[in-house]
């Protein structure tokens, strides 16, 4: 079962829409029937899905699964802190992490908009045309970012998209000089995003705080954005990186930062 998830997860990686059973059968040079009836029970419960044309793919039960087994911590913390950003800049929050050459977000907070950014959670975008992608690669080194996305490396859809590995490469360096990263029509022409990462105990980065919103609504506010989703997501940072809250620190814990998310460090 472990080699079925494994072989779908590089088909999905690959840009492929899935795999039959014969697909999947030749892929682990295995038994079609084996592999059938242990595809079973695994789309039973959600953990593969099957389209009518007989394609399989991850299921979305099995991401859900995968983000609860990642940082617990993370998790608990981070939902009061992107609440509290969202009803400052009035935008959705989320919070991505890396995958590969693929951006995901786990978790999304705040004020639903009459016009929105599509729905992202469990969305895979490329790392490279998106502000979470270019967070997230804030301690790359430029070599590390070329042998990342070289072999997959495509043009994004946006007009003001890179379009080659060194400029991906020289838009994350000017992002880590500003701390932040902004993007606008790169991703997608009217779609603006900022971004900044999160770290853990040992400095690493493990996630990226993120706002994706129609351009009208923040490209002209989009540096002060940028500068607000940083302080929330340091203020994040070194929550992870202090002890766990005593009984009585809980109320605090729940309800994010008392600090000024507007007061910029």
């Amino acid at each position: 079962m472990l080699a079925i998830f494994e072989a779908l997860s590089h088909t999905s990686q690959e840009g492929n829409l899935g795999l039959t059973v014969s697909g999947l059968a030749r892929a682990l040079a295995r038994d079609k029937s084996s592999v059938s009836r242990q595809l079973k029970p695994l789309v039973d419960l959600g953990l593969v899905e099957r389209d009518a044309t007989g394609l399989h793919r991850l299921g979305w039960k099995l991401f859900a699964v995968a983000a609860q087994a990642g940082d617990q911590r993370l998790l608990l913390l981070a939902p009061p802190v992107m609440r509290q950003l969202a009803t400052l800049l009035g935008e959705r929050v989320h919070l991505s992490i890396r995958r590969n050459e693929d951006v995901f977000t786990i978790v999304s907070e705040g004020p639903q908009q009459v016009i929105e950014a599509n729905v992202w959670v469990g969305r895979a975008v490329p790392i490279w045309c998106t502000s979470s992608g270019r967070a997230l690669l804030f301690d790359h080194t430029s070599d590390e970012i070329h042998a990342l996305i070289e072999k997959t490396f495509s043009k994004g859809p946006g007009s003001q998209a890179p379009t080659s590995v060194d400029e991906v490469v020289a838009r994350v360096e000017n992002a880590r000089l500003q701390g932040y990263a902004l993007v606008v029509d790169e991703f997608e022409d009217g779609l603006s995003g900022a971004a900044a990462p999160v770290r853990d105990v040992h400095g690493r980065i493990i996630a990226a705080i993120n706002i994706s919103a129609p351009s009208f609504r923040i490209a002209d506010n989009l540096t002060h954005v940028g500068r607000q989703i940083a302080q929330a997501a340091t203020y994040l940072s070194r929550s992870l990186s202090s002890p766990p809250a005593r009984s009585k620190d809980n109320h605090h814990a729940q309800n994010g930062p008392n600090t000024d998310l507007r007061r910029t460090s």
